[in-house]
């Protein structure tokens, strides 16, 4: 049996047989979170699979109006990657997609994302803005804000955001947002990406070299369903009201959710590093930080931020 044909037996709520001989497989579930017992790969009993109906059950009427399609997936490379494919060639304006696993899950710039089967929400959508192209880059900002205020409502504690895309939790990091342009069309189609570790944590600290969060931490059985349609449901509010009145209404929101607003940072951008006070976002997206040399500014797509 192959690793996809597991996948799709477990997201199915069955048990896969799984040949003691056959060692890559076996590897490969335990890297992603799977238990074996007497050669049956099976879900532990803690594990809530996704459900349509269940996500549903969250979204307001006016998101639900807006809803293409929503599809859930026993696994996928990437959620975005899918997406973005589909937006080569239609509109995906209105279209979700969700994973119990993704196999080659990806960040911003290129970096993986680890993805335990059953024990994170791997989700994108595709929505159409009606805002110029030079602003879309502060979506992802507004979409931070409304991430974390959905986080914090659900009772996760210390939430607090890391320009331009980290969700934290009590410093450590929970959710990741990932935001593509299929095109540069002048009313443009975003592809939204939004990673949280439910149950995670654990099999992703092994992985990465930063300290990791966990929504369970927090709140001990929350639903992956409920969370998954109520991060949409706000995701899909934000970016109505983005493209309503734009970024300057949400920025103060964002100014107060950084973690790093007041504070020292470094800004890396290849070979130079620059130092200084963290000031504020440009309504574009751009972080500003004052140092000796006077104030700048600087994307998303070209630097790291460091304490």
């Amino acid at each position: 049996m192959a690793l996809g044909e597991v996948f799709a037996t477990l997201a199915g709520g069955g048990k896969a047989f799984v040949d003691p001989q056959d060692r890559s497989l076996r590897r490969e579930l335990a890297a992603y979170g799977v238990a074996l017992r007497r050669n049956h790969a099976i879900l532990d009993d803690d594990i809530e699979l996704l459900d349509t109906h269940a996500v549903l059950s969250h979204f307001c009427d006016a998101a639900l109006a807006w809803l293409e399609s929503l599809e859930v997936f026993p696994h996928i490379g990437s959620t975005n990657t899918e997406l973005m494919q589909r937006a080569a060639h239609r509109d995906v304006d209105g279209m979700v997609l969700l994973a119990e696993v993704q196999t080659a899950g990806r960040g911003r710039r290129g970096r993986s994302w680890a993805s335990p089967f059953g024990r994170n929400l791997a989700l994108s959508l595709g929505i159409q803005i009606r805002r110029p192209l030079a602003e879309v880059g502060a979506v992802s900002l507004a979409i931070g804000v409304a991430v974390a205020r959905t986080l914090a409502a659900v009772g996760v504690q210390g939430v607090a955001l890391k320009w331009p895309n980290d969700v934290l939790a009590q410093g450590r990091k929970l959710c990741g947002i990932l935001i593509e342009l299929p095109s540069a069309a002048a009313t443009p189609h975003v592809v939204i990406g939004i990673g949280v570790n439910i149950g995670a944590r654990d099999a992703v600290a092994r992985q990465v070299e930063q300290p990791v969060a966990d929504v369970l931490e927090h709140v001990p059985g929350a639903s992956r369903n409920a969370l998954a349609g109520t991060l949409i449901n706000a995701v899909f509010e934000v970016c109505r009201r983005f493209e309503t009145q734009g970024f300057a209404p949400i920025k103060p929101a964002y100014d107060a959710l950084h973690s790093f607003h007041g504070r020292t940072a470094r800004i890396v951008t290849g070979a130079e590093t620059f130092t200084g006070t963290v000031v504020g976002v440009d309504l574009d997206g751009a972080l500003r930080l004052r140092g000796a040399g006077g104030e700048r500014a600087f994307s998303a797509g070209e630097v790291s931020l460091r304490a």
